[in-house]
């Protein structure tokens, strides 16, 4: 996987030969020469999906750059851990309120493109991903494959951190097929 930015795993467009939106883990070190990337493709719309405390731990710096348009929309129940497997895709569901909805019309209408990102980069960043996608009129499979890309990713990320917390199964926090699968399936029922 080639990296957009040196220090993040999971920063990538979501679609094929565009930039419009770039997902990504939180950029907390990113360089003079990145932020200029940034700004030489106009991608000038930031989007951090944390909570406050959430960005109080880890600052993005681009929040203090005037160059840029900051924006917080944090996603409803994303910085807490599923307690099962079968919690996983309920709480993507749960990420769907008033907010997601303003958030994606808000993301529909930005004339520049974006970059949007939580901590990881997986679950708040992956539902918002998929629901751009879908909306996009991408196809299922490729909205799957899009979220398992994030697997690979944050392997070994995903790993140390359960190796470390022994309470934490790997398989909540590691992301499955079935977890967006059925995420998409309430979604696209929702949106008809």
């Amino acid at each position: 996987m080639v990296h957009i930015f040196e220090k993040t795993l999971n920063t990538r467009p979501i679609f094929e030969n565009s930039l419009k939106f770039i997902r990504s883990d939180v950029p907390a070190e990113i360089t003079e020469g990145e932020i200029q990337w940034l700004l030489t493709n106009n991608i000038v719309t930031i989007v951090d999906l944390r909570t406050d405390e959430e960005r109080a731990k880890k600052e993005c710096p681009l929040i203090k750059d005037g160059r840029f348009s900051y924006h917080c929309f944090a996603l409803t129940g994303g910085d807490k851990i599923p307690p099962t497997v079968d919690d996983v895709p309920k709480s993507y569901i749960g990420m769907v309120d008033s907010q997601f909805d303003n958030l994606i019309e808000f993301l529909s209408n930005t004339e520049s493109n974006v970059l949007y990102f939580c901590n990881a980069g997986k679950d708040r960043t992956g539902v918002l991903s998929a629901a751009l996608l879908y909306k996009s009129g991408a196809e299922l499979e490729y909205i799957v494959e899009d979220y398992l890309k994030t697997k690979n990713n944050l392997e070994k990320l995903l790993n140390d951190f359960a190796n470390n917390n022994s309470e934490i199964d790997i398989n909540i926090i590691t992301p499955c097929r079935r977890y967006i699968e059925e995420f998409l399936e309430w979604y696209i029922n929702h949106n008809k």
